[in-house]
C-alpha cells in the first residue's frame, strides 16, 4: 500500500534485519498491513488515524524486527534490547579501541628515547597499542553487555515517546551507507594519527649512499599533535553519525561540512610550516635528480608538503560536496 507513514514504518523494521531477508519481510509486512487496514476500515478509505491504529497494534519497529529475526527470547539479551544493543556495540567498540590506542601512542611517545633499539621499541609499541585497543574494546563490550542484561531483566522501557515521532525517512538506494564504510573511515583516521604522531620518520626515501631519509622533521610534526588529534576526532564523529543514521542526512551533511572546514583551515598550519620539511631530504633529492631539463620532476619531491595539502584540499572539498548533494537528493 502506498503511504509514507507505512513505508517509513516498514523501513524502520527492515533496517534491523539482514539484507538478504529485507525484501521478503517488506513484501510480507506490506500485505499484512493492507489486510489489517481492510479489516479495520470495513471497505472505507483508511485515514491517517486508521493507519496509526493498525501500526500501533503491530507494535514498535524494534519489537516487530525482533520477531522476524527470531531473537525474542533466545539469549541473555533479546528482543528490542538486542537490536539496540547491537547498534550501540557497533558504535562504541571502534571508538573505545581508537581512544585506548591513541592514549597508548601518546604514552609511548613520552617514553621514546631514540637509539639503536628503535625498531625493537617500535615493534613493542605497535604490539602494545594493538593489544590495548583490543582490551579496551573487550572491556567496553563487557560493560555494555552487563548494562543491557540488567535493562532487560528489569524490563526498562526503551521508548517513551510516540513511536511515530522518530520513524526514519525511507532512503533512496544511493543514499544508504554501508556499515563497513564508516568503520573503514575510522580505522584510517586511527592509522593516520598513529603514523603522523608516533612514526613520522617512516615517511621518507631510501638513497643508496645515504640510507633512509625522512620527508618531515619528526619533532616539528609531533609538535602539532593537538591538531592531528582534532582531525582524528572529527573523523570519528563523522563515522559514528554514519553508523547511527545509516544514510545521508542533514545532520551528517552539517557535521561533515564543519569538520572539513576545520581541517581546511588547520591543515596548512601544519604542512605549510617552513620548518616541517627535512632539509636533508630536500638536499639529497636535489642531488638525486639534477639532470638538466627535468626540474619539473624535482619540484613535487622538494615541495611534497605543498602537493600533499593540495591533494587533501581537493579530497575534503569533494567529500563535503558529495555528502551535501546526496543529502539534497535524498530530501
Amino acid at each position: 500500500m502506498q503511504n509514507d507513514l507505512i513505508a517509513r514504518y516498514i523501513y524502520a523494521v527492515t533496517r534491523y534485519l539482514p539484507e538478504k531477508a529485507r525484501a521478503d519481510v517488506e513484501k510480507e509486512l506490506d500485505g499484512l498491513i493492507s489486510d489489517m487496514l481492510e479489516e479495520h476500515c470495513a471497505g472505507k478509505t483508511p485515514t491517517e488515524d486508521d493507519i496509526r491504529a493498525v501500526l500501533t497494534e503491530l507494535g514498535t519497529p524494534e519489537e516487530l524486527a525482533a520477531k522476524y529475526s527470531g531473537d525474542e527470547n533466545k539469549a541473555l539479551i533479546s528482543g528490542a534490547y538486542l537490536l539496540l544493543y547491537r547498534r550501540i556495540i557497533k558504535l562504541v567498540l571502534p571508538i573505545a579501541a581508537v581512544g585506548i590506542a591513541i592514549a597508548g601512542l601518546l604514552a609511548a611517545i613520552l617514553e621514546w628515547n631514540p637509539g639503536p633499539d628503535t625498531y625493537q621499541f617500535i615493534g613493542e609499541t605497535l604490539a602494545g597499542i594493538i593489544g590495548g585497543a583490543f582490551a579496551g574494546a573487550f572491556q567496553a563490550f563487557g560493560i555494555i553487555t552487563i548494562i543491557f542484561a540488567i535493562l532487560e531483566r528489569k524490563k526498562v522501557v526503551l521508548r517513551t515517546e510516540d513511536m511515530f515521532t522518530n520513524l526514519p525517512p525511507v532512503p533512496k538506494s544511493n543514499a544508504q551507507i554501508k556499515t563497513y564504510e564508516p568503520i573503514c573511515d575510522m580505522m584510517w583516521a586511527l592509522f593516520g594519527a598513529v603514523l603522523l604522531i608516533g612514526f613520522p620518520q617512516v615517511l621518507g626515501a631510501w638513497l643508496q649512499d645515504v640510507g633512509w631519509i625522512p620527508v618531515f622533521n619528526a619533532d616539528v610534526l609531533r609538535g602539532f599533535w593537538f591538531l592531528i588529534l582534532l582531525w582524528t576526532i572529527s573523523a570519528l564523529i563523522k563515522g559514528a553519525i554514519k553508523l547511527v543514521d545509516g544514510q545521508y542526512t542533514i545532520r551528517l551533511a552539517v557535521v561533515t561540512a564543519v569538520a572539513n572546514i576545520v581541517s581546511l583551515i588547520t591543515i596548512p598550519i601544519v604542512f605549510l610550516n617552513q620548518n616541517l620539511m627535512n632539509p636533508d631530504f630536500i638536499a639529497n633529492m636535489g642531488q638525486l635528480i639534477s639532470v638538466e631539463g627535468i626540474h619539473f620532476v624535482l619540484w613535487p619531491l622538494q615541495n611534497f608538503n605543498v602537493l600533499l595539502v593540495c591533494i587533501v584540499f581537493v579530497a575534503l572539498i569533494l567529500d563535503t560536496l558529495t555528502t551535501a548533494v546526496k543529502t539534497f537528493k535524498r530530501d
